[in-house]
């Protein structure tokens, strides 16, 4: 078997689902929560100013946000643009528009779930940071009854859509683990005790930055 057909193999291997695929776009990184703004927004750039370094932690029973976990991640289109002089539409553009997330824990079983995604489009060769539901409201539900009110998941993440030339893709898996704690969210916490959080990034109820005034 010579170079060029193991390549061809390995391209339809990827193309069938056989082994993962990181070679097109991927998630590259579980992103450092922004400080949320004055407004209590949260901006996020097309890259992470940093990486997050920890786990990630929620309250499944947290009722305003119904126990979900967000957060941001990085998102690369390592194609390289094809549109040329000639005015050739660039067919490499890749748009996300769902992920499927696989849960792995000793503790509780939760089913593989798909999520429908408002489209995020990368150009070739660029990133966009995505803010993902990691644990959205079924699963939340799901997680309130964890054995002892605590434990850990692993999520694997998969982003899934597809290139300008029709062409879809899913990426191989991203995974972060989760700490799960049902009651366990105390509003964060301001280093100046005359303080009181009226922000948080991403949201409140999990990991994230707070806003102290």
């Amino acid at each position: 078997m010579n170079a060029r057909t193991l390549a061809a193999l390995l391209l339809l291997a990827a193309a069938t689902g056989c082994i993962d695929n990181s070679a097109t776009v991927r998630l590259s990184a579980a992103c450092f929560p922004p400080a949320p703004n004055a407004d209590g927004s949260c901006s996020y750039p097309a890259t992470c100013d940093s990486v997050m370094l920890d786990n990630l932690g929620v309250d499944p029973s947290y009722a305003p946000t119904l126990g979900t976990l967000i957060w941001p991640f990085q998102a690369d289109n390592q194609r390289t643009d094809n549109a040329n002089a000639d005015g050739r539409t660039n067919t490499a553009t890749a748009f996300i528009t769902g992920f499927k997330i696989a849960y792995f824990s000793s503790t509780i079983a939760v089913p593989t779930i798909s999520l429908e995604y408002t489209t995020r489009t990368i150009e070739a060769g660029a990133s966009q940071v995505l803010s993902i539901p990691v644990v959205p409201v079924s699963v939340a539900t799901q997680l309130a009854g964890i054995a002892g009110g605590k434990g850990s998941v692993r999520a694997e993440i998969r982003a899934t859509g597809h290139y300008g030339d029709g062409q879809t893709f899913e990426t191989g898996p991203f995974s972060v683990v989760i700490l799960v704690s049902v009651g366990g969210w105390t509003g964060g916490t301001c280093t100046d005790i005359t303080q009181r959080v009226v922000a948080f990034c991403p949201q409140p109820g999990q990991t994230g930055i707070p806003l102290c005034k």
